[in-house]
């Protein structure tokens, strides 16, 4: 099923980037895209941000997650490769930034730091599309 629905990447890392893209070909009708994006996000009913946990974010990042507020996305989830402590201040941001964010957070084993190694297992993309249906519903029945 599509929906008006952006898949955003904060990442180097090829598995993730393969997964944003498989999620994005699954639910949207754009292809994942960097954060910033080429396009801005605009009243999008959710936004799916795929991250690498880091201790220091970039000023853009940082910027992107401050001003994803409810006139850009209604609601905004994280997938996360890195443990809790290091994307908290991410986390922050976004709770911050006034859309509806997704307490649900899925972290996962993002693999390499390699752009060109999209490889991830067959497993791994269940786990992402049931997490991204589970949370589109989640988000549905609380409208």
């Amino acid at each position: 099923m599509k929906m008006k629905l952006r898949v955003l990447t904060a990442t180097n890392k090829g598995k993730l980037l393969g997964l944003a893209a498989a999620v994005a070909g699954e639910y949207s009708n754009y292809a994942a895209d960097v954060i910033p994006p080429a396009y801005p996000c605009d009243n999008e009913r959710l936004v799916v941000i795929f991250l690498s946990a880091a201790s220091k974010y970039s000023t853009a990042f940082e910027i992107f997650c401050k001003n994803l507020n409810k006139d850009s996305a209604q609601n905004v989830a994280l997938v996360v490769d890195g443990d809790a402590e290091k994307a908290a201040q991410a986390v922050e941001w976004l709770r911050n930034a006034g859309a509806n964010f997704c307490e649900d957070i899925l972290y996962i084993n993002g693999g390499l730091p390699f752009k060109f190694l999209k490889k991830y297992s067959d497993e791994e993309k269940k786990t992402v599309l049931d997490w991204v249906e589970k949370t589109i519903q989640s988000f549905k029945a609380a409208q």
